[in-house]
């Protein structure tokens, strides 16, 4: 292991080559996004999550910023998810309106997401950590199986990654000066992780809660706390005045959509989700193991050298372990926990195993050159292989049927056209339609749609039928399909009505 400078601890000074270091560090974030690129196209692999998620959330997150660029508006019914995940559905409507409307141009953000992710971690801690710690813990995310995965599909969990990152690195900022300018920047970053998405408010308040206990008696942490809390503040009240209040009917939708994820139960319940946790978490402990246990090791070794580590990594350390443990608190009291929910939780524990490289390497003085590089590529192996040999075999097996069928669909539909359906937005993304997801249960643009907004295509499984079907029985039976295809774990047909 290496000390902050790339030598190991102890060693007399020769001279080095920090160019070389900077080209690793660049070099990581530059292989994860050419692999991500490579199989932008590609289908979401089957058996990663029990969840459905991969097969209709990439198209539902994306819906308005399609509406926007296709059609002039975000929303054209009660789906209005881009009040808030307003960073992501503006980034999604730029890269529209610049490479045109498409699964793999939607993609593009979440793998540009994970690879800002990926260099932010490396040439961030490079400083205060040193070159090789900083190496392991962007290895340990860009490596990690989850990110491999999400990292490629349009969701929102890349984006809310990012945020958190580089709001969670400004900590290192908070013991110096100008923290209370940090603290502003930092609290832009973490409300944008917020505007992404909602649920990252659990780690936003754990992040900052835990350095405003460590450096408590500092006045300039004070400072940095009070900046972030300005910052969010400032920016929650402009969304409240901005959206909320002009746009209270679109965002009661917006609740219902959260509707079928309970947080709030009777404490019995609660801690009977919590004890379910290390049984249930749709594998995301399994597929997680290596950089989990190297984020654990690392803030133990932390914990343990804690009157060593200088203030600033005493912060690091605090925030992500905050972070880490409010997110995961989160995840362990709700009900349902697609593994996906997991990713920007992992962004923490690749910055513990840094920490803890930099402890252990900082605790012997007289560590062989040799025998560091041994252990460090050892250490990067036990955390890139995992990953990489699954995202070798997803890849191996992959599909290509949806930017096929999102061709077939904007040529067999014509311009103007009304379509429903679970898969409609996926299917339809590239036409100039008007899509429409239906949930009655949910009272998400229910009614007869048939009759209420002309819908003459419909978009779902085969064995699936519009609730207005028993509304109109003839036109119903006189459904064509006009195309059909795997999707999922479904076969998905589109079919036009009279």
């Amino acid at each position: 292991m290496t000390d902050r400078t790339g030598d190991p601890p102890g060693a007399e000074h020769r001279p080095r080559r920090p160019d070389a270091w900077t080209a690793l560090l660049l070099a990581v974030p530059v292989v994860v996004v050419l692999v991500l690129l490579a199989f932008a196209a590609a289908d979401p692999a089957l058996g990663v999550t029990v969840s459905n998620g991969p097969f209709t959330d990439e198209s539902w997150d994306v819906m308005n910023a399609r509406n926007f660029v296709l059609l002039g508006r975000w929303a054209t019914d009660d789906w209005t998810l881009q009040l808030v995940n307003l960073p992501f559905s503006l980034s999604a409507a730029a890269v529209f309106s610049v490479l045109g409307v498409g699964i793999v141009q939607a993609r593009l953000v979440s793998i540009a997401a994970t690879g800002v992710t990926v260099a932010a971690l490396g040439l961030g801690l490079r400083r205060p950590l040193g070159a090789g710690p900083a190496a392991i813990a962007a290895l340990a995310f860009g490596g990690a199986t989850l990110v491999l995965y999400y990292g490629r599909l349009a969701f929102l969990e890349p984006s809310v990654a990012m945020w958190l990152t580089l709001g969670a690195l400004a900590a290192l900022r908070a013991g110096g000066e100008r923290a209370g300018r940090w603290g502003v920047l930092a609290g832009v970053l973490l409300a944008l992780a917020v505007g992404t998405k909602p649920s990252a408010l659990a780690a936003v308040g754990g992040l900052v809660a835990a350095v405003a206990v460590v450096g408590a008696r500092q006045a300039a942490v004070r400072r940095w706390v009070a900046g972030v809390a300005l910052a969010i503040a400032a920016l929650g009240g402009a969304w409240l005045v901005l959206f909320w209040l002009p746009n209270r009917t679109e965002i009661s939708n917006v609740l219902r959509i959260w509707a079928s994820e309970p947080i709030i139960a009777p404490i019995r319940t609660v801690l009977s989700r919590v004890a379910s946790f290390p049984a249930r978490n749709d594998g995301f402990i399994a597929q997680s193991a290596p950089i989990l246990a190297a984020g654990t090791a690392g803030w133990l070794a932390g914990a343990l050298r804690w009157r060593r580590l200088s203030t600033e990594v005493r912060l690091l350390l605090a925030a992500a372990t905050g972070w880490a443990v409010a997110g995961l608190g989160l995840l362990a009291v709700a009900p349902y926990r697609p593994n996906r929910y997991e990713e920007p939780l992992l962004p923490a524990f690749a910055i513990l195993a840094g920490i803890g490289v930099s402890a252990v390497a900082g605790s012997r003085a007289l560590y062989p050159r040799r025998r560091a590089l041994l252990a460090g590529t050892a250490l990067a192996l036990v955390l890139v292989v995992p990953g990489a040999a699954a995202y070798a075999g997803w890849m191996r097996v992959a599909t290509y049927r949806l930017p096929t069928v999102q061709a077939e669909t904007l040529a067999a539909i014509p311009a103007g056209s009304a379509t429903q359906g679970t898969y409609a937005p996926a299917f339809a993304m590239r036409a100039h339609v008007l899509t429409i997801v239906s949930r009655p249960a949910d009272q998400i643009s229910p009614g007869d749609l048939y009759a209420t907004r002309s819908v003459r295509w419909f978009i779902d499984a085969d064995n699936a039928a519009p609730a207005w079907a028993s509304s109109h029985p003839a036109a119903w039976a006189a459904r064509q399909a006009v195309l059909c295809s795997p999707w999922g774990t479904s076969r998905v047909c589109v079919y036009r009505l009279p």
